[in-house]
């Protein structure tokens, strides 16, 4: 990939999470002062899982070894939303490299926590875009952990 090629594809990255971003932000700016239900804890793969926004359940998301309460951004990753394919699971590497999948498989949620050290630079940085984004508008609510 020429340097020319790779401006392109980060300027396009940067571009894509600055609207993501701004959108996030846009909607409800006071859901940064409500409260998880969730107390900080050790999460597992398969815990998370149960929490998809379901039945009006709660939505859990891990991204590098965090997990995160996104509830209160229900109309994006709530089912039957445009980002409910990331609800449940640990959604590190889909975002790292901004990929949709089919959804969650009983090998994902049997396989070891992936250590994202194959991630090049620019998925680094885009992962790094959607941590903080989350730190910001969502709670902390535990580490992902082995079971």
């Amino acid at each position: 990939m020429n340097n020319t090629t790779r401006l392109v594809v980060a300027a396009a990255l940067v571009y894509g999470t600055f609207r993501l971003a701004k959108f996030l932000w846009s909607k409800d700016a006071a859901n940064s002062a409500a409260k998880s239900q969730f107390t900080y804890r050790k999460w597992t793969k398969r815990e998370i899982s149960q929490y998809t926004g379901a039945n009006n359940q709660p939505i859990l998301i891990a991204l590098d070894g965090k997990v995160y309460d996104v509830s209160l951004g229900r109309g994006f990753y709530g089912p039957g939303c445009a980002y409910n394919v990331f609800a449940g699971r640990d959604a590190s590497r889909l975002l790292a490299k901004q990929e949709f999948d089919d959804g969650m498989t009983d090998a994902e949620l049997d396989a070891p926590i992936d250590n994202l050290h194959d991630l090049t630079e620019e998925d680094r940085e885009a992962l790094d875009s959607y941590i903080g984004l989350f730190s910001v508008k969502y709670h902390c609510v535990g580490e992902l952990v082995e079971p």
